[in-house]
């Protein structure tokens, strides 16, 4: 029960909050998220500052969702830039 109460909260912040294209920051605007890996209609993007790991997706429409270990937690990145 814990776990979908975690990946409901989670998912309605980020229907709150949403996902903006990385093009779109501005130069005087720190860039906080990093692209850890890319295809063709995928790319995952992970917070600098928190390591929370990101699925943005543009196929059929645009949209992003946080990625999710096998127990609820938001998963998170352990590379180096």
């Amino acid at each position: 029960m814990k776990k979908k109460i975690i990946a409901a909260i989670v998912t309605a912040t980020l229907l709150i909050a949403g996902c903006s294209d990385m093009a779109n920051v501005s130069a005087g605007q720190e860039n906080t998220m990093v692209l850890v890996e890319g295809w063709r209609d995928y790319s995952i993007y992970a917070d600098k500052d928190t390591g929370v790991m990101y699925l943005v997706y543009q196929r059929n429409g645009n949209g992003c969702t946080v990625m999710l270990n096998a127990d609820g937690t938001p998963k998170i990145w352990q590379g180096k830039e």
